[in-house]
């Protein structure tokens, strides 16, 4: 018995083909549908922040389904109630979400195959298929078919939301399934990886699915399942330019820049009460939302959040340039990059030092503060954008100067002030005020940054690493049947006491920091942190070939989300940029090929756009 489900290609829906093969006796194929409760949960129903039952065929979830029947198609009616079961509403903290839809209602349509004996049956009858269809229509119904397998001749049953598209038909089942695995393969073969090695060889599939799983015209989202939301920064949108996407990356680029504020030019630093005066007032024309904050939304949809997301946009922008080569665009771009370098210095280098604070503009922001202080991360980031902007300035004809003097002097203040070197790396920041202490406790994003954004020399990137090696904590990553060859995945830091976001095990933090090791030269420990962070996510966790948020290994979160976007995009990077090593400067005309293999491959390849 062979079951396969695929998305559906024209609309939202999806179709289930099954095969039976060397059937020798009577078999029936039982089927049930139903239970669609109306709600929307937490994260959409995704790993861990929502209960895996959200998916069970629940009684209580069928008492507002209503079918309507018409041959081997029907109709299906629900919503109107809240409904939520108890163990939903205790689940993490009642972190299932009650809202919405308390009066809306929905509809899905269906076929099925027309050899199928169909009814509407009771939820309540789940004890065994049989029971179950044999059933009645009662307070909580739910759809049951029998079909006698007399052939091989696949089987089809396809449902949909009739808002996207409203005809179904069973006599165009085989061509509907068809499209859809055209459509995946579409996707699935846009990357190929060919190595010695078969859990690197899975990955091109895996990676074209999910990057396209979280772009969503004219954007890449936050996350592909949970946290399906637009954000202009972080790092999911290196995915464009890293898979070929390049046409993507430009449309998700210009749109955020119809988002970015032009006036006024400056206003007043408020903090909010509400949040303990630890966060600016959300108001448009405070400090943080003035000319050159590039809002949440794009296309123009002006509105205050309380992420920094300029940093990682404008850095993607920049690397963007560097793949394409493309000096037109640079042109119509270079007032955003100046809005964007005026508005980071104002607001987080006010007293001209050439060190950068840090507000809300990572991956680990939510509990990250420094109050101030001169932040090696973010300072990095302001060091290669205005490195960048010295380059660019020249290329369409501006005044180059005031940038390449911005970035000598952060390239000065960070390795005076901020390396350490009595012990080889960079501190994780400098206090603003007091004894003005650099702490020596760096996180991971510090050093990858360094080395990413280009402050570190040949030999602080390799101390910087190796600072990795001995202070920040290596977790095993172990399971039955995977020979146990030193996996480890990394901790994004050495922090106590737990809170969320300073010290989690994190996919995306960890690939980044493979890259730094490739960026080094420690091609073998890059490659050895990259695998083991695949093997985590991808093979020995919930949802296989997935590009994960946090780790199993994460004490307080553990596993979390499908093809979350952050990840996808240090995927990408991690794969294109270090594995294979090619490193785009088209502005240059210049492609650098740094092979990260593994010394004992004998050979590898990788096909992309």
């Amino acid at each position: 018995f062979f079951l396969t489900v695929l998305a559906l290609s024209d609309a939202e829906g999806f179709i289930v083909r099954t095969e039976f093969r060397d059937v020798t006796e009577k078999v029936n194929l039982i089927w049930a549908y139903g239970g669609a409760s109306g709600l929307k949960f937490f994260r959409d129903g995704d790993m861990n922040v929502d209960p895996e039952s959200s998916f069970y065929l629940k009684p209580e979830n069928c008492n507002t389904n209503r079918f309507e029947i018409i041959n081997h198609n029907f109709l299906l009616h629900y919503g109107g109630n809240k409904i939520l079961s108890a163990d939903d509403r205790s689940f993490a903290d009642k972190k299932t979400t009650e809202t919405n839809n308390k009066a809306k209602k929905f509809n899905l349509i269906g076929v099925v195959p027309p050899q199928s004996e169909i009814h509407i049956a009771d939820a309540n009858q789940q004890i065994s298929p049989e029971k179950l269809f044999e059933s009645k229509e009662s307070t909580t119904p739910v759809l049951s078919g029998r079909i006698q397998i007399k052939s091989t001749d696949p089987l089809y049953i396809i449902i949909q939301n009739p808002e996207t598209k409203s005809t179904l038909d069973y006599g165009d089942a085989s061509k509907i399934f068809n499209n859809a695995e055209a459509f995946r393969k579409l996707y699935a073969d846009r990357i190929t990886v060919e190595t010695p090695d078969p859990y690197i060889n899975a990955l091109g599939g895996a990676i074209g699915i999910a990057a396209n799983a979280i772009w969503e015209n004219p954007t890449f989202l936050h996350g592909a399942i949970g946290w399906r939301m637009r954000l202009n920064g972080w790092r999911g949108p290196y995915t464009g330019d890293a898979l070929g996407w390049h046409d993507r990356a430009k449309m998700h680029f210009s749109a955020y820049a119809k988002s970015q504020i032009t006036s006024p030019e400056s206003g007043p630093s408020i903090p909010d009460p509400a949040k303990n005066l630890a966060r600016q007032q959300e108001v448009l024309g405070n400090a943080l939302y003035t000319s050159g904050y590039i809002c949440r939304n794009p296309d123009g949809k002006f509105a205050a959040h309380h992420y920094d997301m300029n940093l990682v946009y404008i850095d993607a922008l920049l690397r963007h340039f560097n793949w394409t080569g493309d000096t037109a665009y640079i042109k119509e771009m270079w007032p955003v990059l100046k809005r964007h370098l005026a508005w980071e210095k104002r607001n987080f280098d006010g007293d001209n030092d050439g060190l950068y604070d840090a507000y809300c503009c990572i991956w680990a922001s939510d509990a990250l503060q420094y109050s101030g202080s001169g932040v090696t991360h973010s300072t990095a980031y302001n060091y290669l954008a205005n490195k960048s902007a010295a380059v660019l300035a020249k290329i369409i004809g501006e005044d180059p100067k005031p940038y390449q003097q911005e970035s000598e002097k952060i390239l000065n203040a960070i390795n005076t002030r901020l390396w350490i070197p009595g012990k080889g790396w960079y501190a994780e920041f400098q206090e603003a005020l007091g004894l003005k202490r650099v702490h020596p406790a760096a996180a991971l994003w510090t050093v990858y940054h360094t080395l990413d954004s280009e402050v570190a020399d040949p030999f602080k990137a390799y101390q910087t690493t190796r600072y990795v090696d001995t202070e920040i904590p290596h977790i095993p990553v172990r399971a039955k049947g995977l020979p146990d060859d030193g996996y480890y995945i990394l901790s994004t830091s050495n922090w106590m006491p737990y809170e969320w976001s300073i010290n989690n095990v994190v996919s995306a933090e960890n690939m980044h920091a493979a890259l730094a090791y490739w960026q080094s030269g420690r091609n073998n420990d890059a490659f050895k942190l990259w695998k083991s962070t695949l093997l985590d996510a991808m093979y020995l966790g919930g949802s296989p070939g997935n590009f994960l948020q946090t780790s199993y290994y994460d004490a307080n979160q553990y596993e979390t989300y499908r093809d979350f976007a952050d990840q996808v995009g240090m995927a990408s990077r991690s794969l294109v940029e270090g594995l294979f090593g090619i490193i785009p400067d088209l502005l240059e005309n210049t492609l650098t090929i740094r092979p990260g293999l593994p010394v004992e491959w004998d050979h590898a390849s990788l096909k992309t756009p």
